[in-house]
């Protein structure tokens, strides 16, 4: 559900200081009670049940949700999305604005002050150094990060002391804030200076300035994270440790939440919400996201290179069943990729379900059912294709039933090859089924961030397909190349102006549509499941339901 509140252009400074001024203010919480009560109490020992395990934790090379939420426990940028629509400090001491003069006239210098007295995990100071130390190991060629977008506009990091980091653009570039934050953070040089990023030890036992500290990590078990000594704020965090277990399915984790072996499980879905509703010791936190339950399409595939094919398969699909009877109606059909916030275009329409002319779409591909066995060919190739998804979902292996009937029904064969989602999501070294191109149809979910501009151009932009040449950098696995989306969404960074912005990005959404490389399903909240046992939890649409550990705390 989006905020009411009007969007304000407010030029060159409001378009940088701002962020989103629609969008996750209005989270709810769902059956039980809020996670407040109380004084906090100081000790124990936090379970929370995870079921994927990261690939790794350094947040320019990961790109799970799993990942996202553990490193949140660890690692922090310079500023943060808060629960209220807008940017908060993390390692700054405060937000740059043009009235503090943290953000030049023209746009294209960021000024932060650091906090006082940072200090890594390991009791090695944090200083600006360690700033411009992040953005050149980002941009180094040796490092295949996910993406350098925004990173490649700055033309210069200066530090003149220990606190202060003066960010030097070549252009004004609108989300410039969420560089250094908004699921990024600043990396140790002294831990990673001289080394290649994608072998460090740091990907799986981090550095950091958060409250906790991974201290150790079980491949398929747990990973433990341990209080932060040296955590910049004065009796945070309450817990002494969290555990974070990793099971098979959510499944597993519901009954090992019912059985008091977990404290807090992730991920939860709408059909399952009911079933909290009755248990009087849990309280399901539900947070609207931006997130989008989506098919991805891979068209490197010589049968889904073809926009008729593609074309054919979304107007194949009949969303209504989907959530209607498979999430009991607990959510809605969604539009477009950006699923929330000032950047969502209103009146979007999706291909109607026309079986018809999916049928009629295929046929002008040249797609026929010769022999009739209800499967087309074409060139005496039959139409079949796979369709991926992370195991351990069972509403996403209903949904690829469903999907198998719908898309069989106009002659397409769709065959279910689940995989782990480390395989799925794995980098180019790892041989990842994304980053090669080893797939066909991916059902996932992923959202935009408070500004949607990283996640469209990582997602979409043509200089993003995985390639050799390019050590397998960028996420847009749909291999899609059009000149004219990636003008739409250059376009949306380079103004400041908010309007102009919201106006390219409705371009970009069009476009994307049109290409049907991505046909969205519906728009996702995130539940998550507590112990009553587990205090000081907040509702914040815009980060990962780990973003205030520090505060969490256990009555019991």
């Amino acid at each position: 559900m989006r905020n009411p509140r009007t969007v304000i252009a407010l030029g060159a400074v409001g378009a940088l200081a701002l962020t989103a001024c629609s969008g996750g203010g209005d989270g709810q919480q769902g059956a039980g009670t809020a996670g407040t009560g109380g004084d906090p109490q100081a000790g124990g020992v936090l379970t929370l049940g995870l079921y994927q395990e990261p690939d790794n934790l350094n947040p320019y090379l990961a790109v799970q949700t799993a990942s996202r939420l553990v490193r949140e426990l660890t690692i922090e940028g310079l500023v943060d999305a808060g629960p209220a629509d807008e940017y908060v400090p993390a390692l700054a001491s405060e937000v740059p604005t043009e009235e503090n003069g943290g953000i030049s006239a023209d746009g294209k210098t960021i000024t932060y002050k650091l906090q006082d007295g940072l200090v890594w995990s390991d009791d090695h100071p944090l200083t600006s150094a360690d700033v411009k130390f992040t953005w050149e190991a980002i941009m180094a060629p040796g490092n295949a990060v996910n993406s350098r977008t925004g990173y490649e506009l700055i033309d210069s990091i200066e530090t003149p002391d220990d606190t202060t980091v003066v960010v030097k653009f070549k252009e004004p570039y609108a989300p410039a804030l969420s560089l250094f934050s908004i699921n990024a953070g600043i990396l140790p040089a002294h831990v990673l200076e001289g080394q290649p990023m994608a072998d460090a030890e740091y990907n799986r036992k981090p550095e950091g300035t958060g409250p906790f500290v991974v201290s150790e990590w079980k491949s398929g078990d747990s990973i433990v994270l341990d209080r932060n000594p040296n955590y910049r704020e004065e009796g945070r965090p309450y817990l002494d440790q969290i555990v974070v277990r990793l099971i098979p399915s959510r499944e597993v984790g519901i009954a090992r939440l019912r059985a008091g072996e977990i404290d807090v499980l992730w991920d939860l879905i709408e059909t399952q919400i009911p079933e909290f509703e009755k248990l009087s010791n849990v309280t399901l936190q539900s947070t609207p996201t931006t997130n989008v339950e989506y098919l991805g399409l891979n068209t490197d595939n010589p049968v889904l290179a073809d926009v008729k094919v593609r074309q054919a398969i979304a107007a194949a699909i009949d969303r209504t069943p989907i959530v209607e009877e498979l999430l009991y109606g607990k959510t809605k059909v969604a539009t477009s990729p950006i699923g929330m916030g000032w950047a969502a275009p209103d009146g979007l329409e999706l291909p109607k379900y026309d079986p018809q002319a999916a049928q009629t779409l295929l046929e002008e591909a040249g797609w026929r059912d010769g022999n009739g066995d209800g499967v087309r060919e074409k060139d005496g190739k039959p139409l079949e294709l796979r369709i991926t998804t992370p195991t351990g979902s069972q509403t996403r292996e209903l949904t690829q039933q469903l999907l198998q009937e719908q898309l069989g029904a106009v002659g397409i064969k769709l065959s279910i090859q689940n995989a782990p989602a480390a395989n799925i999501f794995g980098n180019w070294q790892e041989n990842g089924l994304l980053k090669r191109g080893n797939f066909d149809i991916v059902e996932d979910t992923w959202g935009a961030d408070f500004d949607p501009a990283d996640f469209l151009t990582t997602l979409f932009t043509s200089d993003q397909i995985p390639t050799e040449a390019n050590g397998g950098e960028g996420w847009n696995f749909f291999r899609l190349a059009d000149p004219q989306l990636d003008a739409a969404i250059a376009a949306g960074s380079a103004t400041l102006d908010q309007e102009e912005r919201a106006a390219a990005y409705r371009t970009a959404v069009e476009r994307i549509a049109e290409s049907s490389v991505y046909i969205p399903l519906y728009n996702r909240s995130e539940l998550n499941a507590f112990s009553s046992a587990v205090k000081g939890y907040e509702i914040n649409s815009w980060d990962e339901f780990t973003w205030n550990t520090k505060d969490w705390w256990l009555s019991r």
